[in-house]
């Protein structure tokens, strides 16, 4: 665990709060009619806050209400319905909000169903995802303009380390067409609150609005489980064998977190970052694991892509606040720090669209890149390792170094593979890098499940002649040690140790301390433009960056299932780079 604080997992609320004086903020709280979301409330109100309670029962919210005042006499509390699994009764209730409050301090997002038996809310969606996130998206969403009025202000969206189970579905969200699974329902949804909060911070932190999530661990306290059988545990003990033996915890460290998150101010200027423990979650990509963030969860790109879709499904769209771009000459964000690896990189570019090429391969044949006016690429030819004749794709395209573009393929993942082409359009030349990731499913054995393949090409329609040296590997980086920084939060160490091995370790962010060694290739594109590719052993993960040495910029894309994802995806990712030393060995060392 990553902390900035004395603070730990058997910290009580209390003593998160002790000094704080919240007297004339106003925070709404849903799910605050029992467990997490009740405690929160009492311990806001208990330092002076008034508390919005949102919840689904009027008999329960107001019963709650009673028990607060029990302990706070002078709790100022707003007892309000909103029934979360109907979109209708979402966007009444936040109207409601906003006519009669000038303004929010914070939100919770802490009301949701779990690992409940196949049900629909009103409007058709998978009760778990359109309840726990659909409804949590729309409400918070609406209300934003609130906390832009109070900022810096803050939103704490509840998830758990069911996260781990499952990443959010973009394509069949609502089970309709695979079998549901009460826990694979439950994972998405706790994926896509992590994802909510990521995207949000990172589109609303200019405004001074940041974002967190937070799994609490085991509750004791709580009626979120009662529902369930121990048959039904059964398939969860199976997945996650570890789970049984985790900590429980007492409403009042549980609640711990969220009001650190909420209200302390070691927290301010943060956001988007995934808490547990009173602490920066560390990430764990092993799904049998209950606890950590799994990569999924910190992916900005997919957050954005999750963003899209529960836009579509909500049938509203809320418009950008502060635009994240990887060109950016702002500061990254903690969300970007998140992401891992993607605040650097270059601003990618449409100089290729509408052309066509055509590149004579070295093995005699010949590949065709058309790339259309909706960003889209039709291809032909690629010297892919399992790859079909011919087929269309999404495309990203970046000027990497001076005159010199990778093109990122966005093969489909079902044929888990991808391609990545590096033209020299001084020259001509292009070198094509396929990717290819294995069927095997053992996990975590001492070698990459990865392989890549090098074939090198020429544009047909060159018209001057090959006088320059065509990509070649090369020896020239060995020893070289650099620092890369991804972002401000986010710094790694490399070290290329001979023609086959590179090590890695993260000086700087949520990984601090990882370390390892992978397979690794060097390819020279012409003087002071190199491509490294590694192909990860622990992580089903190939990448392909090209080196502007110098600019002291690397651009690139990582690509894989890390953490187990069902299917790879593409991480487009860059850095700048600082070279600790020159390259070189005494000469009676014969490098390999």
């Amino acid at each position: 665990m990553n902390r900035i604080t004395g603070f730990d997992r058997q910290t009580t609320a209390d003593e998160v709060l002790a000094g704080i004086d919240l007297s004339g903020k106003t925070y709404l709280v849903t799910g605050a009619s029992s467990g997490l979301g009740q405690e929160t409330a009492r311990m806001l109100a208990s330092r002076g806050a008034r508390i919005i309670m949102a919840v689904r029962s009027r008999e329960n919210g107001e019963a709650a209400a009673a028990a607060i005042k029990q302990s706070v006499a002078a709790a100022e509390l707003d007892v309000r319905l909103v029934d979360l699994a109907s979109l209708a009764s979402v966007r009444a209730f936040a109207d409601g909000v906003a006519a009669s409050c000038s303004g929010l301090d914070g939100i919770l997002a802490n009301a949701g169903v779990m690992a409940i038996e196949h049900a629909l809310t009103a409007d058709g969606f998978e009760m778990q995802f359109g309840a726990n996130h659909l409804g949590h998206f729309l409400l918070v969403n609406r209300l934003a303009p609130l906390l832009k009025a109070r900022a810096p202000s803050r939103l704490v969206v509840m998830t758990s380390g069911a996260h781990r189970l499952h990443d959010v579905d973009l394509n069949d969200p609502n089970f309709r067409h695979k079998p549901y699974d009460r826990w694979d329902a439950y994972g998405q949804s706790k994926s896509a609150n992590a994802l909510f909060a990521l995207a949000f911070d990172g589109r609303h932190r200019d405004q001074g609005v940041r974002a967190f999530t937070v799994a609490p661990g085991i509750i004791t306290d709580t009626n979120l489980h009662h529902h369930l059988t121990q048959e039904d545990f059964a398939p969860l003990r199976i997945r996650q064998p570890e789970v049984a033996n985790l900590p429980r915890k007492s409403l009042a460290a549980g609640v711990a977190t969220i009001v650190w998150a909420l209200v302390h101010p070691e927290l301010d200027g943060q956001g988007g970052r995934f808490l547990e423990d009173c602490g920066f979650s560390e990430v764990n990509p092993d799904p049998r694991l209950p606890n950590g963030v799994m990569p999924w969860a910190l992916d900005a790109a997919h957050a954005e892509a999750v963003w899209a879709l529960s836009e579509r499904l909500v049938g509203e769209s809320f418009a950008r606040e502060a635009k994240v771009s990887p060109s950016s000459a702002n500061p990254p964000s903690s969300s970007a720090v998140a992401s891992g690896l993607s605040a650097n990189r270059q601003a990618s570019t449409d100089r290729l669209q509408g052309r066509t090429l055509q590149v004579a391969l070295e093995t005699n044949e010949e590949a065709t890149l058309a790339f259309a006016s909706n960003g889209a690429l039709h291809w032909g030819g690629l010297p892919g390792l399992a790859l079909d004749k011919s087929g269309t794709c999404p495309v990203d395209v970046v000027e990497a170094a001076p005159d010199v573009l990778l093109i990122v393929a966005m093969l489909p993942a079902q044929g888990r593979e991808t391609m990545a082409v590096v033209l020299d359009q001084s020259s001509d030349h292009a070198l094509f890098i396929a990717s290819h990731l294995a069927e095997d499913q053992r996990p975590f054995e001492r070698k990459t499940r990865v392989a890549q393949r090098f074939t090198r090409g020429r544009l047909r329609s060159s018209r001057t002649p090959p006088q320059s040296a065509a990509p070649a590997p090369t020896r020239d980086l060995i020893g070289t040690r650099a620092i890369y920084r991804y972002s401000t939060d986010t710094v790694y160490e490399h070290i290329y140790l001979n023609t086959h091995w590179y090590s890695y370790q993260c000086l700087k962010g949520v990984r601090k301390g990882d370390c390892g060694t992978d397979e690794a290739s060097y390819w020279k594109i012409r003087d002071d433009v190199y491509v490294v590719t590694w192909r990860e052993i622990l992580i089903d993960l190939a990448a392909v960056f090209v080196y502007d040495m110098k600019a002291c910029r690397s651009t690139g894309c990582a690509w894989g299932t890390p953490g187990g994802l069902p299917e790879p995806r593409h991480i487009l990712t860059g850095a700048f780079f600082e070279k600790l030393n020159e390259a070189g060995y005494p000469a009676d060392i014969e490098l390999i």
